[in-house]
């Protein structure tokens, strides 16, 4: 059961959210590394770290989707570092995110509720 989907160790959808609350809260910008760091504030991320290739997957594709921007920034240890930074329509999708989670968090609740129910009445 360690590998089920109910264990709730994977989480990823959530990372969308989480990289638009971050780069919302940062005006100039975060490189992915810096990005990476952030999301261990985050309780989800606590229990079992995300795929950090997929977080770089996920930071082109929401580009490409026009949620973020992104510009290359001198290093002074190394090559360049991609900056990241929310765009218009990316504050946009984040005001829409914190709608559906609301919701959602409604829904767990009222399930929840009935578990609670369900499974005091068997006991």
């Amino acid at each position: 059961m360690k590998t089920c989907i109910c264990a709730g160790t994977s989480l990823d959808r959530m990372l969308r959210p989480a990289v638009l609350t971050l780069l919302r809260d940062c005006p100039k910008g975060l490189h992915g590394y810096g990005i990476e760091q952030r999301l261990e504030e985050f309780q989800f991320c606590r229990r079992s770290l995300p795929d950090f290739t997929g977080l770089y997957r996920l930071l082109k594709k929401m580009e490409a989707e026009g949620l973020l921007r992104s510009a290359k920034s001198p290093s002074d240890n190394g090559p360049a570092k991609r900056v990241y930074a929310l765009t218009v329509r990316g504050k946009q999708c984040l005001s829409r995110w914190r709608m559906s989670l609301l919701n959602y968090r409604d829904m767990l609740d009222d399930l929840l509720g009935h578990m609670r129910t369900t499974l005091s009445e068997k006991s």
